[in-house]
């Protein structure tokens, strides 16, 4: 069975205004390329009509697996589970809500394709997400710098894309806000060449961001617990 050149995992959770279009525009962007690939959706935990517009998407797109679980597995494990399913020599992820054009996933893709990298990912620029969260991102980047020596700008950019056959060796268990850090670490200790690729971060078109004052106080009190983990 011939193998898809690169598996995108979208991790999905209440997006039934917006998902058809996000899809429909890596559609349309990597068969632009001509490239062979395959979107895993992994639908977990909606209660809207998330499961229903997936569907319809993967019964007129055979290169589409469509994914609907009836629990929330959290950030990293959504990715985590897709990852699990992708076919691809390469495996990636991107976001469901539009914030990151299709045009900009392809050339994070591209990145890593045309250049002798194990692992190529965003750095977020001229971010639309508001002078806090630019601010708790900074302060986020800069700890990690000191307490971990992760040379990265911009540790939560996505997409991130590797070659398939270095994934189980930076499996991580860190399924809720600190997936990135620990994914990335892991790369980081394994000596992976990293590349960061500087995309334009746009606003949210529809739906509704999750990411509100709690749930930024509970990152950073996991942050600091982790941190403080010399094991880590």
């Amino acid at each position: 069975m011939k193998h898809p050149e690169v598996s995108i995992t979208i991790p999905i959770y209440n997006e039934e205004r917006g998902i058809e279009k996000t899809v429909r525009n890596l559609v349309n962007e990597f068969e632009k390329h001509e490239v062979d690939y395959q979107l895993v959706l992994v639908n977990h935990g909606s209660w809207d009509k998330t499961d229903e517009v997936l569907n319809k998407l993967g019964n007129e797109n055979q290169r589409l697996k469509v994914v609907n679980l009836p629990k929330n597995l959290g950030y990293g494990g959504g990715i985590m589970y897709g990852f699990d399913k992708s076919d691809g020599e390469y495996i990636g992820f991107t976001c469901a809500d539009e914030e990151v054009s299709a045009q900009d996933v392809y050339k994070v893709y591209e990145k890593l394709k045309i250049n002798n990298f194990d692992v190529s990912k965003s750095r977020r620029m001229q971010r639309k997400d508001g002078l806090f969260r630019k601010f708790t991102s900074f302060v986020f980047n800069s700890l990690i710098r000191i307490r971990f020596n992760l040379n990265l700008k911009d540790v939560n950019g996505y997409p991130i894309f590797m070659k398939r056959e270095l994934f189980p060796a930076v499996r991580t268990k860190e399924l809720a806000y600190l997936f990135n850090l620990d994914f990335l670490k892991k790369m980081s200790e394994k000596k992976y060449k990293i590349v960061e690729v500087p995309i334009i971060h746009r606003e949210r078109e529809v739906g509704k961001s999750y990411m509100k004052m709690p749930r930024i106080i509970n990152m950073a009190l996991g942050f600091f617990k982790y941190g403080l983990d010399f094991r880590n």
